[in-house]
């Protein structure tokens, strides 16, 4: 049996047996969509729906957990970015941003307001949606949100924002501390709705060189978080191996990243310093596999130390509803 204190417990380091299974990211699946009948794109934007679909990872497998939105394009969104709002198993993704050039535009004079930025849009019905969530007592509701480094990265196209940067990295970070005003007000109301918020950062080194981790990140992640009043899971996918500690250092209740390469490495090195959760990799595994493997990684991660047992990143929408279910059940096998 799942429940939201043994969640509570393991985040609080409290955790005694196998480590509770959950998901932190993207939960939304075509079965899940199909047995509750709220479906893209409707469910990325009316609160009803999205938080109905929220809530069937808990009707349908048994997790103590509901978790909005289903996308990254939250804020993005809300600073004037155009949005394809998906279909099916189809992920809303960003399409265009008026801020795209050659060269990393200079920040606007006529940047939307943080009060209205927070109040409107998706920002409000993700809002609404996690209020919904939390209503039901036995549910421990999570909210997710892109950091500020993240929410650049889709306003100015990935590319453009690697690129100038490399050239000009002040004016990267300008950007990146022109919204962050706008994302720290944004993070404290889902922290007033919502038990867990999950940040997602683009802070892998994959994407960023280690050493403007924290011009980048830092600086500016750590007053997200600090403004909050909820527990905090920062979420980074890719080989963070080079700033892994510097991802456990950020003031958060928990660290979710990829650990394939060396899980034993991860926990060796930051477990100390921060809670981990993960341990399933969301496709070879989550996806692909077969339920008795589910079962044996899940039990594997829980033994090594993890505290919540959770997918590395989000739940591909064509998971099989047999390997949802013997995930949520893996402590009973």
């Amino acid at each position: 049996m799942n429940t939201k204190e043994e969640i509570i417990e393991a985040l609080e380091g409290n955790c005694d047996g196998y480590a509770p299974p959950a998901v932190f990211t993207q939960t939304a699946t075509v079965g899940q969509m199909g047995a509750c009948g709220c479906t893209f794109p409707d469910a990325n934007t009316d609160p009803v729906k999205m938080s109905t679909l929220a809530l069937q990872m808990s009707k349908q497998f048994g997790f103590a957990t509901a978790r909005v939105p289903y996308c990254l394009t939250v804020e993005a969104e809300r600073f004037g970015c155009e949005i394809n709002m998906g279909r099916g198993g189809n992920p809303p993704m960003v399409v265009n941003s008026p801020y795209r050039s050659e060269e990393i535009m200079d920040v606007p004079e006529d940047l939307i307001s943080v009060d209205e930025f927070v109040s409107g849009g998706r920002c409000a019905t993700v809002l609404k949606a996690a209020e919904i969530c939390s209503k039901k007592e036995d549910i421990f509701t999570i909210a997710g949100m892109c950091d500020p480094l993240a929410v650049v990265c889709h306003i100015l196209g990935m590319e453009n924002f690697l690129m100038g940067s490399f050239m000009e990295p002040e004016r990267g970070d300008r950007w990146i501390s022109a919204i962050t005003p706008h994302i720290s007000a944004y993070a404290s109301a889902l922290s007033e709705v919502s038990d867990c918020v999950t940040i997602i950062t683009e802070g892998t080194s994959d994407i960023i060189p280690p050493d403007m981790f924290d011009m980048f990140v830092t600086e500016h992640i750590k007053g997200v978080i600090g403004g909050m009043r909820s527990y905090s899971v920062v979420h980074c996918c890719g080989d963070t191996s080079a700033v892994l500690d510097n991802l456990a250092s950020l003031g958060e209740t928990a660290l979710s990243v990829e650990t394939a390469y060396d899980p034993e490495g991860v926990i060796g090195r930051v477990g100390s310093k921060v809670r981990l959760i993960g341990g399933i990799n969301p496709v070879e595994t989550l996806y692909q596999g077969r339920p008795a493997e589910i079962i044996g990684c899940a039990k594997r991660y829980s033994e090594l130390g993890y505290a919540v047992i959770a997918p590395e990143c989000g739940v591909p929408p064509q998971t099989p509803d047999g390997n949802l279910s013997a995930f949520a059940k893996y402590r009973e096998s």
